[in-house]
């Protein structure tokens, strides 16, 4: 007796028994099935990938407070937008965190956090100014 093309044989098995890689329930379904829901595939890859991304929201939430500093710093300071450093250090600025710096030619560099400039003058006293990326660092 000749067997059908597409027939699945006994040892052709398309399901199988495995554990969900989060909560460990048995999964019976596909050979590939690998959770037992999407709310268990979530959690396993939101806790997977949990370290990395807190690293880059922690990092994000420094540059934002950095930005906001500096926008009350220009409206504070209206005359030049020079600013002692200590007021920006006051209120939590992090100069360890910026988004670009730009080397100026002649003048200390140009140190950008999203749309927001800044450039140390003399001693303990930093000029702050807008930026978009059309600007050229003067």
């Amino acid at each position: 007796m000749m067997s059908h093309p597409f027939a699945i044989e006994p040892d052709d098995t398309i399901y199988t028994t495995l554990n969900c890689m989060n909560c460990g329930v048995t999964l019976i379904g596909r050979r590939d099935k690998k959770f037992c829901d999407d709310h268990c595939r979530s959690l396993f890859h939101n806790v997977t990938s949990a370290a990395h991304y807190n690293l880059i929201r922690k990092t994000h939430t420094i540059l934002r407070k950095n930005r906001r500093i500096l926008i009350l710093a220009m409206s504070v300071f209206q005359e030049q937008h020079v600013v002692p450093a200590h007021w920006l250090l006051q209120r939590g600025f992090s100069f360890q965190h910026c988004t670009q710096k730009i080397d100026c030619k002649d003048d200390s560099p140009l140190l950008v956090c999203y749309d927001v400039a800044y450039r140390w003058r003399e001693q303990g006293v930093v000029q702050i100014l807008f930026w978009s990326a059309d600007s050229r660092a003067a």
